[in-house]
């Protein structure tokens, strides 16, 4: 990956842009921050996209940004940064009920796997397979919109 350069832009129009151009803040190389066309995947049946209103920059972000790392998970690639979201929902997936179209959401950034014992039993925070938004390989929240299962 080079300092931000045509990696990240090919990376960025590999991710294409829908109807409206979606921007996000790409974290392109060490302390390098690039904003850049992000697409999301079509609303699932049980997903809404949500139109960011705030997202803050936690302590995470800043150590991904200046060391491309926390621990084991490396940011090998250009990954969209943010991960503590608030806003407005803007399309809903044909299985989702309780949610609507205007209402305002904050988002939940673990991404749980709805199947191991502790999810089953309610406790999606204990996930045997919890991942996160902003946390390699998953894209975060610091962009225009952002998808998300409606659990959350």
């Amino acid at each position: 990956m080079g300092k931000g350069g045509k990696g990240a832009e090919a990376a960025a129009a590999a991710a294409g842009a829908g109807e409206e151009e979606n921007m996000a803040a790409w974290l392109v190389a060490k302390n390098t921050l690039k904003i850049m066309p992000f697409k999301l995947p079509p609303v699932g049946t049980y997903d809404v996209r949500v139109r960011m209103k705030a997202v803050g920059i936690c302590g995470s972000d800043v150590h991904y940004l200046r060391e491309m790392r926390i621990a084991h998970f490396v940011v090998k690639e250009p990954m969209v940064i943010g991960h503590e979201c608030a806003g407005v929902i803007e399309e809903v997936g044909s299985g989702v009920t309780h949610l609507a179209v205007g209402d305002r959401v904050a988002l939940e950034p673990g991404i749980s796997c709805w199947r191991c014992r502790h999810c089953k039993g309610g406790r999606y925070n204990l996930c045997e397979d919890m991942k996160f938004f902003a946390t390699p390989p998953v894209h975060g929240s610091l962009a225009n919109q952002a998808s998300k299962s409606k659990q959350f």
